[in-house]
């Protein structure tokens, strides 16, 4: 299994306040970090993800990742 890794983040509240500033994954239109309980997020998220906090950062497994061979 692969893994990322995401550097810096090393509380439920920093991986909420990461998900919700980024306007690629926030699903709440207007300043979404104002209106939602950034911790509790995060550690939704992160038990949905199966994702753990470390002190190197946030570390969540990849899904759906293939190994793509070169054909000869």
């Amino acid at each position: 299994m692969r893994y990322r890794i995401l550097r810096g983040i090393r509380t439920p509240e920093d991986l909420g306040i990461a998900m919700l500033g980024n306007p690629h994954f926030s699903v709440v239109p207007v300043a979404p970090e104002n209106r939602v309980d950034r911790a509790w997020y995060g550690r939704r998220l992160a038990q949905a993800e199966g994702g753990v906090f470390t002190p190197f950062g946030y570390i969540v497994p990849m899904k759906n990742t293939r190994r793509t061979q070169n054909a000869a």
